[in-house]
Formats: structure tokens, C-alpha cells, sequence
């Protein structure tokens, strides 16, 4: 019976902070492969906030080749809230309330963030994303911690979620039905993770990029980035992905059992001077264009 059981399903949703859709289309990412094709989707939003609060409203960005393929069943939406107006568009999982977490909170299930970018903090006052969970685990820095570029520019595991997927898995697998959201910051400048160390040329390529990011000059008669230099910061984007796929193998199969419904997406991605500008948070299609995968654990 196709599709049925959709609204009663647990649920992985994971967003790669930052991935743009051209770096996922050249990464090796066997275990997303495993949920169901690589989609060419639009995000909503072009910076975390924006995104996640329409993420978390059911908006996720949307497949640029209109309905795909779910369960059997060809949709155009995987969630629909029931404030959207009215619409001929098919839904997978239509739900009221206010976000995604109040609905499932509702219907029982333990609902469970975990995130590694600073609007995840929820020490800071200022961040209103993590308090819409009943249950957050935050592993970055503090986000009112004082920063350079210089200490922004470092190895990272441990503060990276997917680094601790067992622990998420067990908190899941001890209640019988859960919603587990991770955002993934492996993809997000520094791009670190033990696939992409730092190098003394990738460390002085970011410093750079931190500056451009933050509308600095670099230095007089000094080219901003090269396009060689833009190859190297890519590939550590991609060798980011990878990583997070390889983790999210591990998460996968600790969850398997449950047979989810996993989404994976990216809330925007960034620009390295294509248009003139470099980051996100502006209307550009290397920021808006963004990877999308979706199926049901085990059943892909």
C-alpha cells in the first residue's frame, strides 16, 4: 500500500548548512544515494534563518522538475501546512500547527535538533530556531563568543553533529516513533572535517574568503580569489559532503530498523565571486539552487 503509512512514519530531516547543488552532483554520496535521486531544488531562503523557519513550516526547497517520485507515489510537496493557501499541488503529509515540530510533538513523537551553526545556540537569547524543539543538542562554539578569522579557521569534529551520530540514534530508538532534525555544518565555511583538514594553502585561501564574506578589502592590488583558488575551497566543500554521507551511513544504519522517512537538503548555498559577491544571504542562483534528496529508509 504506497505512500499510506507516510504521516505515521518517523522522520530524519538533515540540512547541509551551505551546500551548493554543483558540489553534491560531483561528490561520492553512496549512502544519500540509497534515499532516491539527486534533485535540482530552489530553496526558499538564502541565509539559515529565513530557510529553517520555512523548512520548519513545511516549505522545503522545491525540486526545479516540478512532482517527483515518493513512496510510490508522485507528489509535489513532501509536507503541507494547512495555513498555505489553497492549492492543486499533491502533498505527501498534510499537518496543522504551527511548525513541523509542534504537529509531530502532538501526535506523540520525541522530537530531537541537533545543530553546529551559531543561530543554533540557544544560550544566545537572540536565537529563536532551537527553542521550537522540546529537545535540542547544540555541539559549535558560542555564538557570542568573541571571534577572528584566524581562531574561525580550524579543524572541526567534535562540533560537527553528524560526529555524533550514535548518540543521536540512541535517543531515537528509545521511544517508539521520533522526528530528528540535524543541521550539518560540515558544509559551511570552514569546511573542515577530518576528510578536509586544514593545509597551510587551504588556511590562507579562507582567510581571504572570511574577509570577502565579511566585506573586507584583502589587501592592495591583490586578486581575490583565483579561479584555482576557488577549485581548492570547492573541493573541500565536497570532500565536507562526503564526509557527512559516511556519517550519515552510520546514522542510517543504527535507524534502518524504524525505516524513516529521511529528507535531505540544503538550506541555501554560496557564491565565490561568480556574480560579483561571495557567501549567501543575496538572491543569486548559486545561493538559491540547492541538492534534495528524499525516500524511506530501507525501502529505496
Amino acid at each position: 500500500m504506497p505512500n499510506t503509512d507516510l504521516p505515521d512514519r518517523s522522520v530524519v530531516l538533515v540540512i547541509l548548512d551551505s551546500c551548493r547543488y554543483d558540489v553534491a552532483v560531483s561528490a561520492h554520496t553512496p549512502n544519500l544515494a540509497k534515499l532516491g535521486p539527486l534533485l535540482r531544488a530552489e530553496s526558499p531562503g538564502t541565509y539559515t534563518l529565513p530557510a529553517h523557519a520555512a523548512l520548519f513550516n513545511g516549505h522545503l526547497p522545491r525540486p526545479v522538475s516540478g512532482s517527483f517520485a515518493l513512496s510510490g507515489r508522485s507528489v509535489d510537496a513532501i509536507w503541507r501546512s494547512a495555513a498555505a493557501r489553497p492549492s492543486k499541488r499533491h502533498s505527501a503529509i498534510p499537518f496543522g500547527g504551527p511548525t513541523l515540530m509542534a504537529h509531530y510533538t502532538e501526535r506523540g513523537y520525541r522530537v530531537l535538533g541537533a545543530g553546529g551553526v551559531t543561530f543554533f545556540d540557544a544560550s544566545d537569547p537572540a536565537n529563536s530556531l532551537p527553542s521550537l524543539f522540546p529537545e535540542f543538542l547544540y555541539f559549535g562554539r558560542p555564538a557570542r563568543s568573541a571571534v577572528t578569522v584566524e581562531t574561525r579557521i580550524i579543524d572541526r569534529e567534535e562540533q560537527l553533529p553528524l560526529a555524533h551520530t550514535r548518540k543521536l540514534a540512541e535517543l531515537c530508538v528509545e521511544v517508539e516513533r521520533f522526528f530528528l532534525f540535524v543541521n550539518c555544518p560540515s558544509t559551511h565555511i570552514p569546511y573542515t572535517t577530518p576528510w578536509s583538514p586544514l593545509t597551510d594553502r587551504s588556511r590562507e585561501l579562507l582567510r581571504r574568503l572570511y574577509l570577502l564574506h565579511d566585506g573586507q578589502a584583502i589587501g592592495s592590488g591583490q586578486e581575490a580569489l583565483a579561479g584555482e583558488d576557488v577549485h581548492v575551497l570547492l573541493e573541500m566543500q565536497r570532500q565536507a559532503l562526503e564526509w557527512a554521507d559516511s556519517r550519515l551511513g552510520d546514522l542510517f544504519s543504527r535507524l534502518g530498523a524504524r525505516r524513516p522517512l529521511v529528507v535531505v537538503c540544503a538550506d541555501h548555498g554560496e557564491e565565490f565571486g561568480e556574480g560579483g559577491r561571495f557567501g549567501h544571504g543575496h538572491p543569486h542562483p548559486l545561493v538559491s539552487t540547492v541538492p534534495l534528496w528524499c525516500g524511506l529508509l530501507g525501502e529505496g
